[in-house]
């Protein structure tokens, strides 16, 4: 009701200026706007966005500053909704592929060849609002392929006892906001917050960003640490090997309910924050300006690889991602702040192990390193932070959404990566 007030009270005003030309001289000029229409949808969104704020709503960009998209299904084709407003539960906005006549797979290519401002024309023009749960929301990003970077917040290296970045594919299909992920005996299930990227086309040289919009979204990287410190290489754990089998298995890639596509995506970047909560308790707090390599040097390293064959995958090696560029539509997960359940093992239980593998005969059976990290496994089974079922998490960004996680019994034993070693060759 506030909104059709506010516009009311907005179209009146503007409509006096226009039948009064003498009353615009105590004003700016409106000829440099194209349309009185446009400054209206402008400052109702601006105004509505100011009310979300104060009632803790999940807050949209004005169309103006960034394109907000879901999809959904609808006659068993794949719609791209353009979100106007947000209310915790639903969305509500314009079904912009209807619109266009176009129903392809990845939201991107719903306004491909369409410069910024005429897909902003295009909602404008569009008056019929739809309204969807956010159970009926598909995840905002399609694929299993993706690129991962760990290690990519100074305080998150310090909790893990790493300070390098470096790079993993993570091969899994994407899962919706609404998201339940069973849970199977002898994981130890972490949480990690982050920032997923996106680019509308293949991603050649580092230049290219700056011809090309930048689609975000909120993810949770889900990682089973007990897979991981039996299959890493503690010696070189930059390497990658193990975090792809450990960050690979079924519902490991929730996404919020929307990609974000910023007008101006280097100052979008900024105002990001990222949270994550378990059972309403807050773990991880984070700003996306805090990386250590940013979006830029994402890009210039990941080209830097250009296909090599050098991460492990279901005892395989396999390439970060196949050709040399970048792929399109496919996430770029930019790295987790501090805050997650595993902690590098101390100093003091470094000499304990050590001591008990000197006295025990243990390196008759094995090396220092691994018989270390498998000693440490044993201990973090006694973790009671590490996720279960019934545990509830959410995963927001910022301008991104949230993602609603439940944690549920696995009675199915099913818990093995669902991207094929097929489409890796």
């Amino acid at each position: 009701m506030n909104r059709i007030l506010i516009g009311l009270a907005i179209g009146c005003f503007l409509t006096i200026i226009n039948t009064y030309p003498a009353f615009s001289s105590f004003l700016p000029k409106w000829e440099s706007m194209k349309k009185h229409r446009e400054i209206a949808e402008l400052l109702i969104d601006t105004i509505a966005e100011a009310e979300s704020l104060k009632k803790g709503k999940p807050m949209i960009k004005p169309t103006a500053e960034a394109l907000t998209f879901s999809r959904f299904n609808k006659d068993g084709q794949v719609h791209t909704l353009a979100v106007q407003q947000d209310d915790g539960k639903s969305v509500r906005g314009i079904d912009i592929s209807a619109a266009l006549g176009r129903y392809d797979k990845n939201s991107f290519d719903v306004i491909k060849g369409m410069a910024y401002e005429d897909v902003v024309k295009t909602i404008s023009k569009s008056h019929k609002q739809i309204s969807l749960k956010y159970a009926d929301l598909l995840p905002s990003v399609a694929g299993t392929q993706h690129l991962a970077i760990g290690i990519n917040y100074a305080e998150h290296g310090k909790e893990t006892g790493q300070v390098k970045p470096f790079m993993f594919p993570k091969l899994v299909h994407t899962d919706p906001a609404i998201h339940q992920l069973k849970y199977s005996e002898g994981w130890l299930l972490d949480h990690e917050v982050e920032l997923g990227i996106v680019f509308p086309s293949a991603v050649c040289a580092a230049d290219d960003l700056d011809k090309m919009l930048v689609g975000f979204l909120v993810v949770n990287d889900f990682t089973d640490r007990a897979e991981l410190m039996r299959k890493m290489d503690s010696q070189n754990v930059t390497g990658g090997k193990g975090f792809p089998d450990a960050k690979s298995k079924k519902g490991f890639l929730p996404t919020g309910p929307y990609l974000v596509i910023p007008r101006n995506w280097r100052a979008f970047v900024k105002e990001l924050h990222l949270q994550l909560s378990v059972n309403g308790v807050v773990r991880q707090n984070g700003n996306a300006g805090d990386m250590v390599w940013d979006i830029e040097k994402i890009v210039e390293r990941s080209l830097s690889a250009k296909g090599k064959t050098n991460s492990y995958f279901q005892n395989r090696m396999i390439k970060l991602f196949e050709g040399n560029c970048i792929p399109a539509n496919s996430i770029i997960i930019t790295g987790t702040p501090a805050g997650v359940v595993f902690n590098a093992p101390g100093k003091g239980f470094i000499f304990g192990s050590v001591t008990r593998y000197i006295f025990t005969g243990g390196f008759f059976s094995a090396k220092m390193h691994p018989y270390i990290l498998n000693d440490y496994l044993k201990k973090e089974m006694k973790n009671t932070r590490y996720l279960k079922p019934g545990d509830y998490i959410e995963t927001s960004i910022s301008y991104l959404g949230t993602i609603q996680t439940t944690i549920v019994g696995n009675h199915s034993g099913t818990d093995q990566p669902t991207a094929s070693l097929d489409r890796l060759k």
